[in-house]
């Protein structure tokens, strides 16, 4: 696999990731997925923290 191959492999994973802590984040406090993103996005930048290992 060629090195930009793998890097799209990778972002997609990590995209996969991200929407599936949304969608717990939505089911669970039964918010817009807009809004479990932004809970996401800021502890990931509160805590330095990349945003795909928050959502792991």
């Amino acid at each position: 696999m060629t090195a930009s191959a793998l890097q799209l492999r990778q972002a997609v994973d990590s995209l996969a990731v991200v929407d599936q802590a949304i969608g717990v984040l939505v089911a669970v406090h039964r918010i817009p997925p807009a809004v479990g993103f932004e809970m996401l996005r800021e502890v990931a930048q509160h805590t330095d923290i990349k945003l795909h290992t928050v959502a792991e």
